[in-house]
């Protein structure tokens, strides 16, 4: 009898077996960049494989197979996977599952597989054209402590959200290749992320460590940037990468940043974004930031020098563009940056880092609701 056995079943004249101890799916698959007509799955295999996903869908008249293609080259003898499924309609559910074929050995001439496992099927929902109203659960500032994610996250109104939102610093550094895994991720496989999404806002500890490099392995990147803007129906997100906190010239940074020039860039692609017809018809606007573009009081250490640059230039396009509320975490402490004419014409929430946002967006307006680890709330709208 096979040790620990956890799926057996047939597919193309082979027995699958997915077995813990052996050749198996070791992390996720989580949904990424879900949107009306597509989403991203991530996933890892223990060992080099071929990977591939199938999906069925109402009205298909089979099942379809999706894989990575790069350069003409399926993607192969890899851990970790990142598999895009197009074509898909808005508002619909979908199921899928993984299935992988173990690479033992890979010639140039030949290739020898091992065995084929395949995932239980799963769902998710595409994205309507049209919503009333979308919602989301917010948690900032986890680092590396997914006992705290799990509690926050029991804490909120995850079954009704739409997507979550880690707002950075889910991790202290990047060091390791399980760390994401072990932070945040896995969790958030366990709690919902096989049927709905996240979206990772990075923060500058996601910068850190010598794997820092490689977090866009683990989350998705629409259009190859941490950067980007999603649509919700009548309501906008706004995601920026806001970098790290100190400048580039200190030294424990060892000469090797460029965030001064990299905010620069996103100022000019967001200009040009907030003109945009779809977005100029959208009824709420959110910003998603990991560090906040104002505080209470103004912070002349070396570790302010992000929230100048990103008061400089952003406030001044989030005015122009009417944005109605900024997200941020970073300072481990909640703050309320209320409207004012001579500055900032949008409040601003920071979240600390012992507390869960669950935020409503719709005709009414957008409703902030913050409950901290030991249950007591906050209600704020705007």
């Amino acid at each position: 009898m096979l040790k620990r056995l956890i799926l057996s079943l047939f597919f193309a004249g082979n027995v699958l077996l997915s077995v813990a101890d052996g050749f198996r799916f070791n992390h996720g698959p989580y949904l990424q960049n879900l949107s009306s007509n597509e989403v991203t799955l991530f996933f890892t295999t223990s060992s080099r494989a071929f990977s591939w996903v199938e999906v069925k869908g109402d009205g298909w008249e089979k099942t379809r197979c999706f894989y990575t293609v790069n350069d003409g080259l399926v993607q192969a003898y890899n851990t970790q996977n990142e598999i895009k499924i197009t074509g898909l309609e808005p508002g619909r559910e979908y199921r899928y599952r993984l299935i992988a074929k173990e690479m033992k050995q890979f010639h140039p001439y030949k290739i020898i597989y091992g065995d084929s496992i395949a995932s239980q099927w799963e769902s998710f929902t595409t994205v309507p054209e049209k919503m009333d109203s979308c919602s989301f659960v917010i948690i900032n500032d986890g680092h590396d402590d997914a006992r705290k994610v799990a509690r926050l996250l029991g804490c909120s109104q995850l079954e009704k959200a739409d997507a979550v939102i880690y707002l950075g610093d889910m991790t202290s550094h990047i060091d390791n290749v399980d760390v994401p895994y072990k932070g945040f991720i896995d969790v958030s496989v366990d709690m919902f992320a096989r049927n709905k999404p996240f979206i990772a806002v990075r923060g500058n500890h996601e910068t850190r460590g010598n794997m820092g490099r490689s977090y866009g392995n683990y989350v998705a990147r629409p259009n190859g940037r941490f950067f980007n803007i999603f649509y919700y129906g009548e309501t906008a997100i706004i995601v920026l990468d806001t970098g790290e906190d100190k400048p580039d010239t200190h030294p424990v940074y060892g000469g090797i940043n460029r965030f001064d020039d990299y905010r620069r860039e996103q100022a000019r692609w967001l200009e040009q974004e907030v003109k945009s017809k779809r977005f100029r018809k959208t009824r709420n606007r959110i910003v998603l930031m990991h560090i906040p573009p104002i505080l209470p009081r103004e912070d002349n250490s070396p570790e302010g020098h992000a929230i100048k640059e990103l008061s400089k230039l952003f406030v001044p396009i989030f005015n122009k563009a009417k944005i109605d509320l900024v997200l941020s975490g970073h300072m481990h402490r909640h703050y309320v940056v209320n409207a004012h004419p001579d500055a900032n014409h949008f409040p601003i929430v920071i979240n600390d880092n012992k507390s869960v946002v669950d935020l409503k967006s719709g005709k009414e307006g957008i409703k902030v609701k913050i409950t901290n680890e030991n249950g007591s709330t906050n209600d704020i709208i705007f």
